[in-house]
Protein backbone atom coordinates (compact mmCIF):
# COMPACT_ATOMS: atom_id res chain seq x y z
CA UNK A 1 0.00 0.00 0.00
CA UNK A 2 2.93 2.34 0.48
CA UNK A 3 3.44 2.20 -3.25
CA UNK A 4 0.20 4.12 -3.92
CA UNK A 5 1.12 6.88 -1.45
CA UNK A 6 3.56 8.23 -4.07
CA UNK A 7 0.68 9.58 -6.17
CA UNK A 8 -0.96 11.48 -3.31
CA UNK A 9 -0.13 15.18 -3.00
CA UNK A 10 0.87 16.69 0.28
CA UNK A 11 -1.33 19.39 1.80
CA UNK A 12 1.51 21.91 2.10
CA UNK A 13 2.33 21.71 -1.60
CA UNK A 14 -1.26 22.59 -2.59
CA UNK A 15 -1.08 25.85 -0.64
CA UNK A 16 2.26 26.71 -2.26
CA UNK A 17 0.88 26.09 -5.77
CA UNK A 18 -2.22 28.21 -5.05
CA UNK A 19 -0.08 31.12 -3.84
CA UNK A 20 2.07 30.95 -6.98
CA UNK A 21 -1.02 30.99 -9.21
CA UNK A 22 -2.44 34.00 -7.35
CA UNK A 23 0.84 35.90 -7.76
CA UNK A 24 0.97 35.27 -11.50
CA UNK A 25 -2.69 36.26 -11.93
CA UNK A 26 -2.18 39.56 -10.09
CA UNK A 27 0.91 40.32 -12.20
CA UNK A 28 -1.04 39.65 -15.39
CA UNK A 29 -3.90 41.88 -14.21
CA UNK A 30 -1.45 44.72 -13.43
CA UNK A 31 0.13 44.35 -16.88
CA UNK A 32 -3.29 44.55 -18.54
CA UNK A 33 -4.10 47.76 -16.64
CA UNK A 34 -0.75 49.28 -17.72
CA UNK A 35 -1.35 48.31 -21.35
CA UNK A 36 -4.78 49.94 -21.33
CA UNK A 37 -3.40 53.17 -19.86
CA UNK A 38 -0.61 53.24 -22.51
CA UNK A 39 -3.11 52.82 -25.33
CA UNK A 40 -5.07 55.91 -24.27
CA UNK A 41 -2.07 58.21 -24.72
CA UNK A 42 -1.40 57.08 -28.31
CA UNK A 43 -3.30 58.69 -31.18
CA UNK A 44 -4.96 55.92 -33.08
CA UNK A 45 -6.24 56.42 -36.57
CA UNK A 46 -9.47 54.49 -36.76
CA UNK A 47 -12.91 54.65 -38.30
CA UNK A 48 -13.48 57.40 -40.85
CA UNK A 49 -10.01 58.90 -40.53
CA UNK A 50 -8.38 55.54 -41.35
CA UNK A 51 -10.01 55.74 -44.79
CA UNK A 52 -8.56 59.21 -45.39
CA UNK A 53 -5.21 59.65 -43.64
CA UNK A 54 -2.38 57.27 -44.54
CA UNK A 55 0.49 58.70 -42.47
CA UNK A 56 2.24 61.93 -41.57
CA UNK A 57 4.74 62.94 -44.28
CA UNK A 58 7.98 63.82 -42.50
CA UNK A 59 10.74 65.59 -44.45
CA UNK A 60 13.06 68.53 -43.76
CA UNK A 61 10.80 70.92 -45.63
CA UNK A 62 7.75 69.71 -43.72
CA UNK A 63 9.44 70.11 -40.33
CA UNK A 64 10.11 73.74 -41.25
CA UNK A 65 6.41 74.08 -42.09
CA UNK A 66 5.57 72.77 -38.60
CA UNK A 67 6.99 75.99 -37.16
CA UNK A 68 4.36 77.89 -39.17
CA UNK A 69 1.55 75.64 -37.85
CA UNK A 70 1.33 73.66 -41.10
CA UNK A 71 1.39 69.85 -41.05
CA UNK A 72 1.69 67.50 -44.03
CA UNK A 73 -0.05 64.11 -44.29
CA UNK A 74 -0.13 61.42 -46.98
CA UNK A 75 -3.75 60.77 -47.86
CA UNK A 76 -5.76 58.28 -49.91
CA UNK A 77 -6.16 59.13 -53.63
CA UNK A 78 -9.93 59.59 -53.38
CA UNK A 79 -9.84 61.91 -50.36
CA UNK A 80 -10.82 65.57 -50.70
CA UNK A 81 -10.33 68.68 -48.55
CA UNK A 82 -13.57 68.24 -46.58
CA UNK A 83 -12.76 64.63 -45.75
CA UNK A 84 -9.23 65.56 -44.64
CA UNK A 85 -10.60 68.33 -42.42
CA UNK A 86 -13.03 65.92 -40.73
CA UNK A 87 -10.35 63.23 -40.29
CA UNK A 88 -7.91 65.68 -38.63
CA UNK A 89 -10.70 66.91 -36.36
CA UNK A 90 -11.60 63.34 -35.36
CA UNK A 91 -8.04 62.05 -34.89
CA UNK A 92 -6.19 64.98 -33.30
CA UNK A 93 -9.08 67.02 -31.78
CA UNK A 94 -7.94 70.16 -33.62
CA UNK A 95 -9.95 72.22 -36.09
CA UNK A 96 -7.95 72.98 -39.28
CA UNK A 97 -8.10 76.53 -40.58
CA UNK A 98 -7.16 75.66 -44.17
CA UNK A 99 -6.32 72.52 -46.18
CA UNK A 100 -4.34 72.38 -49.43
CA UNK A 101 -4.00 69.18 -51.47
CA UNK A 102 -1.01 68.39 -53.69
CA UNK A 103 -0.48 65.37 -55.92
CA UNK A 104 3.12 64.11 -56.25
CA UNK A 105 3.31 62.32 -59.63
CA UNK A 106 5.06 59.03 -60.44
CA UNK A 107 8.80 59.30 -61.16
CA UNK A 108 10.77 57.14 -63.58
CA UNK A 109 13.92 55.54 -62.15
CA UNK A 110 16.75 53.52 -63.70
CA UNK A 111 18.08 50.94 -61.24
CA UNK A 112 20.40 47.97 -61.96
CA UNK A 113 19.92 48.17 -65.69
CA UNK A 114 16.14 48.24 -65.50
CA UNK A 115 13.64 51.04 -65.80
CA UNK A 116 11.00 51.32 -63.14
CA UNK A 117 8.67 53.80 -61.53
CA UNK A 118 8.58 55.25 -58.06
CA UNK A 119 4.92 55.52 -57.18
CA UNK A 120 3.39 58.91 -56.59
CA UNK A 121 1.10 59.91 -53.76
CA UNK A 122 -1.40 62.50 -52.70
CA UNK A 123 -0.62 64.76 -49.74
CA UNK A 124 -2.52 67.33 -47.74
CA UNK A 125 -1.04 70.41 -46.10
CA UNK A 126 -3.12 71.26 -43.04
CA UNK A 127 -2.88 74.77 -41.55
CA UNK A 128 -3.88 75.32 -37.91
CA UNK A 129 -4.61 78.39 -35.78
CA UNK A 130 -1.82 79.82 -33.65
CA UNK A 131 -1.52 77.89 -30.39
CA UNK A 132 -2.89 74.62 -31.81
CA UNK A 133 -0.42 71.77 -32.26
CA UNK A 134 -0.44 68.19 -33.50
CA UNK A 135 1.83 65.64 -31.80
CA UNK A 136 3.26 63.33 -34.47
Amino acid sequence: MAFFDVFKTKKGEDKFVKKQKEKTETKRAEERVEEKSDKKTETKISGFSANVLVSPHITEKNTLLNEQNAYVFKIKPRANKIMVKQAIKETYNVIPQKVNIVYAPDKKRFIRGKYGTKSGFKKAVVYLKEGDKIEI
